[in-house]
């Protein structure tokens, strides 16, 4: 099983890899967005796959509350750029 969760890190490492490298060339802003809330869901899988890792779930809720705080910021981001581009 160790073997599983060892690829599962590897996977989620080399997206985040390429998530950073969209984030740092991304062309627009909405690109930028995006690429960083991919990368804070990746964040977000590595720590629960960590936590089955451990089998210890006590950070489920902390957790649950990052995920919904990158969530409304990635939606409010992409509003403001979008009232930002229709003023142009």
């Amino acid at each position: 099983m160790g073997v599983v969760f060892a690829i599962t890190f590897g996977l989620l490492c080399l997206a985040g890899l390429l998530s950073l490298v969209r984030l740092l060339l991304g062309r627009g802003t909405l690109d930028r967005i995006v690429a960083l809330d991919v990368f804070i869901t990746l964040i977000v899988a590595a720590t629960c796959v960590g936590m089955g890792l451990n089998e210890d779930g006590s950070n489920v809720a902390l957790v649950a509350a990052f995920a919904l705080l990158a969530f409304i910021g990635s939606v409010s981001a992409a509003r403001l750029v979008e009232k930002k581009e229709s003023h142009r």
